[in-house]
């Protein structure tokens, strides 16, 4: 029989260990979470990073970014990068921003620069007045911006 008042010491200890991990891990939880919040209030899923044309900035926007004003079929791209190898797909879309039927997407390489114009495609076709989505990837990550050309 155990007297009154009796503790194993060790069960014990180990009882308020668990309870104060417990409570430690909801805390670091908080935490974690109170300190990503701020980032994700401010991160920009259409701009990861800033690409201009024409001279005009490309403005964030859900769910893609957009240049406000239209520009020339020449006009210049410009990609803040480090990266050696950017990727640039442009495909024409619609009022709607839908794709348009049997359009064939521009592919523009920038190897070891960070600016081209608009007209060096690949296959080294003008692009034709209209509304347009450009793909830009590098670095891992993709901006997705509206344009159109007049």
């Amino acid at each position: 029989m155990k007297p009154a008042g009796f503790e194993i010491p060790v069960l014990r200890s180990c009882a308020e260990s668990g309870t104060n991990l417990f409570l430690m891990n909801r805390l670091l939880l908080f935490f974690i979470i109170s300190a990503a919040f701020p980032y994700a209030l401010f991160a920009s899923d259409s701009l990861p990073f800033p690409v201009s044309l024409g001279g005009q900035a490309a403005k964030d926007g859900t769910p893609f970014a957009k240049i406000e004003n239209p520009v020339a079929a020449d006009a210049e791209l410009a990609v803040e990068s480090k990266s050696d190898m950017i990727i640039v797909n442009v495909n024409m879309v619609t009022a709607k921003n839908e794709p348009v039927q049997d359009s064939t997407p521009a592919v523009i390489l920038l190897q070891g620069k960070t600016k081209t114009n608009i007209d060096k495609t690949m296959d080294g076709k003008k692009l034709p007045a209209g509304n347009y989505i450009m793909s830009v990837v590098s670095e891992g990550k993709t901006a997705s911006i509206l344009f159109t050309i007049k």
